[in-house]
């Protein structure tokens, strides 16, 4: 609350950069990227251990501060502090881009509202691996992200994605793959789609076809019939030629 007290129309000389870190493989850093985190003066991360992780492999040494969906709330307005004093503050994610389906957002609005400058700083960010080796029609397409845990509204949400007329992108936490592509299997039965499992990294592996055959792939390829990682999902638009989805009629 403190921070309220700065003048909006007076900005410090402090800067945040918002830095995208790998998603499985450092080789994926960026020269720029690692060249931020040796020159910000504080690191703000989502958890300690994957941070410390991240820069013992780079040598570099920082104070850390953690932000994350459990103190984002709070915390937020109190680390813009250390940018209105005129700090160079990172902010990163576990992996990926901050902000993108990870913490972050409340800082960067704190930053904008007293016009602190931002810094993007880019870097491998999953989705578009994935809709890069997809094989759909990418001109255009639809994030949905993260969808409910709850399966009924899950599957609620899924028929909704029914109506778009192009292929749409959805990510979940490991443990819920097999469940939301079962889902995805009873929704839209004749959908061709990928799953893109542990990009960069070295078991990463894409299973293609439509959504029941790639439920088959996976089963063939772990011994519980199942996958724990990271996963993306590309789900192509309706086919012209086939009209089994069942989204609307349930």
């Amino acid at each position: 609350m403190e921070a309220r007290e700065q003048n909006p129309d007076k900005p410090g000389t402090g800067k945040l950069y918002v830095i995208t870190t790998p998603i499985g493989n450092y080789a994926d850093m960026t020269i720029r990227a690692v060249k931020a985190l040796e020159d910000c003066d504080i690191l703000i991360c989502e958890e300690f251990k994957e941070a410390r992780r991240l820069l013992y492999f780079f040598g570099i040494e920082k104070e850390l501060l953690q932000l994350n969906e459990h103190n984002e709330k709070g915390f937020a307005s109190e680390y813009v502090h250390h940018i209105l004093e005129g700090k160079s503050v990172g902010l990163i994610s576990d992996c990926g881009t901050p902000s993108f389906a990870d913490p972050g957002n409340k800082l960067i609005n704190e930053c904008i509202a007293y016009k602190q400058e931002i810094e993007f700083v880019h870097g491998a960010n999953s989705v578009f691996a994935a809709l890069a080796v997809c094989g759909f029609d990418i001109s255009r397409f639809y994030y949905s992200g993260f969808l409910s845990p709850k399966k009924d509204i899950r599957r609620q949400e899924l028929r909704g994605l029914a109506f778009l007329k192009e292929p749409f992108v959805l990510l979940d936490t490991p443990y819920r793959l097999t469940a939301l592509l079962t889902d995805l299997a009873e929704i839209f039965p004749d959908r061709n789609a990928i799953t893109a499992f542990n990009l960069t990294m070295d078991d990463e592996t894409i299973f293609r076809g439509n959504i029941k055959n790639i439920l088959h792939q996976i089963s063939a390829k772990s011994e519980d019939k199942k996958l724990k990682g990271e996963f993306v999902i590309v789900v192509d638009k309706k086919n012209k030629y086939s009209d089994t989805d069942t989204a609307v009629m349930n």
